[in-house]
């Protein structure tokens, strides 16, 4: 699974989650594969959601702990 499916299967398992993380390692593949480059605050949206990095070595989430 490349990272684009990953946060698609993220955004699907928690449809109501207003924002996602997505390791920094996986962060470059997902912003190359959606064609979209971040904003000043460094969030892209995909799919109705705000993505953002979430530092490395970290989960694909819908929650921040």
């Amino acid at each position: 699974m490349d990272a684009r499916d990953l946060v698609d299967v993220a955004i699907d398992e928690d449809p109501r989650a207003p924002c996602l993380w997505v390791p920094s390692e996986l962060w470059p593949d997902f912003v190359a594969s959606v064609g979209q480059t971040p904003n000043v605050i460094g969030a892209v949206i995909y799919r109705g959601k705000t993505i953002r990095e979430g530092g490395p070595l970290t989960d694909v989430t819908t929650r921040r702990y």
